[in-house]
């Protein structure tokens, strides 16, 4: 679908639950680029609260409404995950780019149907990391391919939160459903699998994989994920995703320093970031570099504010987004390998 470059993209929601409505729909509002034109959602209230809160777009109680639109160019999808492939397919097949939320989907076959769906309508699909706009994450980025560290040695990432069964709607129950796309490896793993894969610009090859339940018995298959791997230079890495604590860790480790990202994975706009340097041929530091984002300068939206933009530029600039569906595949691959390791008890390697 080609678009006027002077033209802003009219957006479609499709569910318009709590993400969507607090994070997506402002930024949609307060983007350069961007018009929100339609929503969609089965259910009345919530689609009712959109309505008053954006009353020039247009409502639908089906998805099929929004895709049939005529006005609609693209389609934000925040639905569970287990419905992510079925409606990015039909999205891609009406014509619409597609910025889907993560995971993309809840296993790689799913998720390569995606990609040539929308391969085949010509349209782009972008996975929803909207942490990759996130102000501490871009200075850390900067550090990395600035090759401040040297060479990386050793990359962990950590990201976690308490999930209570009893404060959870019946309408998120599959959160802790393993079939429908829940549980912290797709729910929480996620996150570092793809803001390493970023930073270091390599895939994890080869991976083992641990799965426990230490609070939510007869609850969930897992409560804690953990994995050691490879990534494809050889270097060793290892990823924690909970539901029994909250924490939210990436670092780096390098011949010339070490980098530590805290905090910036919330739905909110926060990070801090940590750098230290070594004196050359010492492994005393010598330099700190502290980055740290003030949440009350910036909107609550803001990194969603980024990732709308940027999608709408690469529509409108015929450009590959940041997060592409054929990059976060890689994800898809690590969760099913991470599936049958813990399954097999052994060592998977990936096939890309």
């Amino acid at each position: 679908m080609r678009i006027d470059k002077e033209s802003n993209i009219r957006w479609g929601i499709i569910g318009c639950g709590q993400i969507a409505y607090d994070k997506v729909m402002p930024a949609l509002a307060a983007a350069d680029n961007a018009d929100l034109v339609a929503l969609s959602d089965p259910d009345a209230a919530q689609l009712d609260r959109a309505r008053v809160a954006f009353p020039q777009a247009k409502c639908y109680a089906e998805m099929n409404g929004v895709l049939a639109d005529d006005s609609v160019d693209a389609v934000y999808i925040a639905t569970p995950n287990f419905l992510h492939a079925e409606q990015a397919i039909a999205a891609a097949s009406a014509g619409k780019h597609v910025l889907v939320e993560k995971p993309m989907a809840i296993n790689a076959a799913e998720a390569r149907q995606m990609v040539e769906a929308a391969e085949q309508a010509n349209v782009k699909l972008m996975v929803a990391y909207m942490t990759l706009f996130n102000p501490a994450y871009k200075a850390a980025k900067r550090v990395v391919d600035a090759g401040m560290l040297g060479d990386v040695v050793s990359v962990r990432g950590r990201h976690s939160y308490v999930i209570s069964p009893e404060s959870i709607s019946s309408a998120a129950a599959w959160r802790l459903d393993r079939d429908h796309g829940g549980g912290p490896l797709m729910d929480v793993a996620v996150y570092p699998t793809f803001t390493l894969r970023d930073l270091t610009r390599l895939r994890i090859t080869e991976l083992c994989a641990t799965g426990a339940v230490r609070q939510l018995h007869g609850e969930t298959e897992f409560d804690s994920v953990l994995l050691t791997f490879l990534l494809e230079d050889g270097t060793p890495g290892v990823i924690e995703a909970t539901f029994t604590y909250a924490a939210s860790h990436i670092e780096l480790e390098g011949t010339r320093g070490r980098l530590a990202l805290i905090g910036h994975v919330t739905q909110a706009i926060a990070g801090r970031l940590e750098v230290e340097l070594w004196m050359p041929g010492q492994h005393a530091v010598g330099e700190q570099i502290t980055h740290e984002i003030v949440p009350g300068g910036l909107p609550h939206f803001y990194n969603y504010l980024g990732e709308v933009e940027h999608f709408g530029d690469c529509i409108l600039n015929e450009e590959t987004p940041v997060s592409s569906g054929r990059e976060a595949l890689h994800e898809m691959l690590v969760a099913d390998a991470t599936r049958e390791s813990i399954r097999s008890d052994r060592r998977i390697e990936l096939r890309h």
